[in-house]
């Protein structure tokens, strides 16, 4: 029994609809036998890439003809029905795949099987429509089997590319629809341009009777019975606003005591009814308390079962010129009402008197409140920053006697009330007087937030399609690659080990010196100021090359803590934008659940830093910066081709730039240390160095993907962090923490100028200071001095290093605070670059601020 298909029968649909429906919906989409389109061969051809097929097609099926909106290896844009193999995939209404057609009974009569040459592998994703209904597929073929199918990353690429496909047809019908309800729009701007043409007469005169008399207007609020007045209620009546209760209940009260119980009732009657207005004539007592003749009108305002919610209404006088304004009030309010059933607000800006006209949906537009009364500040105050030079220039151009030009402008809004962001495109022109000067500026503004969006989500669809493209290297390469880089690593590690603790006492030295000189010198000599600067930079600088020399061979001390990068890199913003400069865009992609990592908060920042500032070298003057966190997962097969690095959950910060880009031999380069492609002066080359060795340091990994011309993206991946998560304690000072006397120091160092140093800042610092140059010494005070308050020992030093001094002191004096410090982090206090739990540490050089904090957290920690 053959299928419908099979027999040359042009019935195809899925199982719940029937043909019309699907014919139905694929004309909506207005797609067929369109022009060819860039954005739709581009799906083609990343699917014919990605599955290295020959054939790649968008397949849309109509009634009678399959037809190609977009196709790669086929040469025609449209084939009979009846030789379809996707018409199996609508009927199946789900991903189709095909290992071998000539083995598959359903294309035993497809004459594009059974030919020399013919079609033998097929997969296919469903194009589905808003509701689900199938109209074509996204598919590739090949004219080899593949009896393997497809793999899972092939078929969700595929299903990614249709629903890319499906996005580019809904967009296409959204914007048909917005140009047609454009039109029905324009039209109804030109009949009320008419009608205000009509009214314009009207509406001038009810200008000046409004200026020529103070009637009181008034918004009553039925579910609330709250009643909003204008100001005319003072000057009309003498009623101060402050004064009056906005309730229905104050206005009844202030009628005639004769004329009470009647207007209560007919008003009633009328919200009651289904009235669509009421009037009716009383007396209402003044301030002073007089009488007043009113004739008041109302125009009540109804849901669509008919409840009235609302009712708006003018107090006027009995005389004949009152009346024409009640007239004219009722014919604008009309106006407005249709306007905003129309979903499009009508605004009006008289600019002679500087006065702007907002009904409640222009209002909304701007995040403002119905009631709330508009200036033209809030117009321009409501209007992105980055849109208010454009619209204000398009609406300058629009009063312009001489240019007169359409005012036609996008902008967004940035909510008075609310802060929503939403897009507005307004239309309007000015009206100008015999004397050539523009008096008034009206148009329509429509919200077109929903159709912004839409296009920027797909913009941002097509943005992130990344082509991923494999190289195999073999795995003796990568072993004896990993070898040499080890090798180099553990050279450069023996070599920094060396000299670190000889090199930092120096620097501790010089930068202790340098600072206690520079505090007890003032600012009387310049110039000798300009040299203690002068030195004591230069030797911040060779202590930060000590340290990424030790950065690079995983010897720097880590104090790793719970990190969540969300919260990270949004923080550096500030610092990382007064580093680019105003010429580098800075974007930041924030993935949402992100786990947790442990890591050394100082050592990240400087990481991301230093990646920041060589994409901003390789970017010139402009480019745009973005940086992305993800949680991803390395697998056993990503690990094996990785010497090194273990597979499992990690924490990705992706640093992307959209520079120059690099070369291969430059990429298999760019960790060493002391290499760089910058001009002599302009860098040390450890940058990266310093970056390699804290993130392997750090148990993770990181990866370089750049080609020339194309940017360059640098991943670091730290191990997610599993356990309960503590926030940490930081404790800051304002000014520079200082000791009291009764707090005693042991400074234990075996070289004397450290020493000595340590001693000065100390007692700068306010503290009371005793000095050993050995451990032996040292424990003979501890047992002399039971005041000493705090231990602060060298690690290394000949006789009996820190460590085992801190124990034993600790063994004889259980309270006693100890603070570590060295210049080479190799010792009995840090393991695998880590400082042990409960060991307080600070490295040699150091500053006498950064000595009289961690003095101060260790005493009182």
């Amino acid at each position: 029994m053959k299928s419908g298909i099979e027999s040359g029968k042009p019935p195809v649909v899925a199982a719940g609809w029937s043909e019309t429906d699907r014919v139905a919906a694929l004309a909506s989409y207005a797609i067929l036998d369109t022009p060819i389109e860039s954005e739709f061969d581009d799906v083609v051809r990343l699917a014919a890439e990605t599955f290295a097929a020959p054939i790649a097609v968008i397949n849309l099926v109509s009634d009678n003809r399959q037809w190609f909106k977009a196709e790669v290896g086929i040469g025609a844009r449209e084939l009979p029905l009846d030789v379809s193999i996707c018409a199996h995939a609508i009927l199946q209404n789900d991903f189709l795949v095909v290992p071998d057609t000539r083995l598959d009974q359903r294309f035993d009569c497809n004459p594009l099987v059974h030919v020399e040459d013919g079609l033998r592998f097929y997969a296919g994703a469903i194009l589905r429509s808003a509701v689900g209904l199938p109209i074509g597929t996204v598919c590739v073929l090949d004219r080899e089997a593949r009896p393997e199918g497809v793999t899972a990353h092939q078929r969700l690429v595929l299903e990614v590319l249709a629903r890319q496909v499906m996005t580019q047809l809904e967009l296409r019908k959204a914007l048909v629809d917005q140009t047609l309800r454009s039109k029905e729009l324009a039209v109804e701007v030109r009949q009320r341009a008419d009608a205000e043409d009509a009214l314009r007469g009207i509406e001038e005169r009810y200008r000046l009777v409004s200026r020529a008399t103070n009637d009181a207007i008034w918004d009553w609020d039925l579910a609330t019975n709250h009643v909003v007045w204008n100001k005319a209620l003072e000057a009309a009546h003498g009623h101060k606003l402050h004064d009056v209760e906005p309730s229905g209940a104050w206005w009844i009260d202030h009628i005639h005591p004769d004329d009470r119980a009647r207007i209560d009732a007919s008003i009633h009657v009328a919200i009651e009814g289904d009235a669509d207005s009421w009037s009716d004539e009383y007396r209402f007592c003044r301030a002073d308390g007089s009488y007043a003749a009113i004739l008041d009108r109302g125009h009540i305002i109804r849901r669509g079962d008919g409840t009235a919610v609302r009712m708006i209404g003018a107090m006027l006088d009995l005389t004949e010129r009152q009346r024409t304004r009640a007239v004219l009030a009722m014919n604008e309010e009309r106006l407005r009402l249709a306007t905003e059933a129309a979903e499009v607000g009508f605004w009006d800006v008289d600019t002679v008197n500087d006065v702007l006209i907002w009904p409640p949906i222009v209002k909304c537009m701007f995040g403002i409140s119905p009631q709330v009364a508009v200036s033209m500040d809030d117009f321009y105050e409501g209007i992105h920053p980055d849109d208010r030079s454009a619209t204000e220039t398009a609406f300058a151009d629009a009063c312009d006697p001489l240019q007169r030009a359409l005012y036609d402008v996008e902008y967004r809004t940035v909510g008075k009330e609310d802060g929503q962001l939403r897009w507005v495109a307004a239309k309007g022109r000015g009206l100008f007087d015999d004397e050539g000067r523009c008096v008034r500026v009206v148009g329509t503004a429509i919200d077109v937030t929903a159709r912004k969006f839409a296009e920027a989500e797909l913009l941002d669809l097509n943005n992130h399609l990344e082509r991923r493209v494999a190289e195999a290297i073999g795995e003796r390469e990568k072993v004896e690659e990993a070898l040499r880089q080890s090798q180099k690593m553990e050279a450069v590690g023996q070599l920094t080990g060396g000299i670190a603790h000889d090199f930092n006492n120096m620097l501790a030295v010089i930068i202790g010196s340098l600072d206690l000189l520079g505090r007890r010198l003032g600012n009387d000599d310049a110039r000798a100021r300009r040299y203690v600067d002068a030195a004591a930079d230069a030797s911040q600088r060779a202590a930060m090359l000590t340290q990424r020399l030790l950065a690079f061979s995983r010897q720097q001390p880590l104090n790793p803590e719970i990190l969540d990068a969300n919260k990270l890199v949004p923080a550096m913003s500030d610092l990382l934008a007064h580093t680019l400069g105003t010429g580098i865009r800075q974007e930041t992609v924030l993935a949402a659940g992100l786990w947790c990592t442990h890591a050394d908060r100082n050592q990240l920042e400087s990481a991301i830093l230093n990646l920041a500032v060589n994409a901003r070298d390789a970017m010139s003057d402009s480019g745009r910066l973005t940086i992305e966190t993800h949680n991803t997962f390395i697998d056993e097969r990503y690990a094996a081709a990785n010497i090194g690095v273990p597979h499992g959950q990690y924490v990705m910060i992706a640093i992307s730039d959209t520079g120059a880009g690099m070369e291969p031999e430059v990429i298999a380069k760019a960790f060493d240390p002391f290499f760089t492609t910058k001009s002599v002066g302009k860098g040390t080359g450890l940058g990266l160095s310093q970056v390699y060795g804290f993130v392997k340091q750090s148990e993770g990994h990181i990866k370089i993907y750049s080609e020339p011309g194309h940017g360059t993206t640098v991943k670091i991946y730290l191990p997610r962090f599993v356990g309960e998560i503590v926030e940490n304690a930081v404790q800051k000072y304002s000014d520079l923490p200082r000791g009291e006397q009764n707090e005693v120091i042991l400074v234990v160092e075996d070289e004397p100028a450290v020493r000595q140093f340590s001693i000065d800042a100390l007692t700068e610092l306010g503290y009371r200071v005793i000095e050993a140059d050995g451990g032996l010494a040292a424990l003979r005070l501890l047992d002399a001095h039971p005041e000493i308050s705090l231990l602060f020992t060298d690690i290394v030093m000949p006789d009996i290093n820190g460590r085992k001094l801190a124990d034993e002191a600790a063994r004889r004096r259980p309270n006693l605070k100890i603070l570590y410090t060295t210049g080479y982090t190799r010792n009995a206090v840090v393991h695998n670059g880590v400082v042990d739990a409960g060991v307080e540490l600070i490295g040699k050089p150091f500053t006498v601020e950064q000595l009289a904090a961690k003095i101060r957290a260790v005493l009182e920690s």
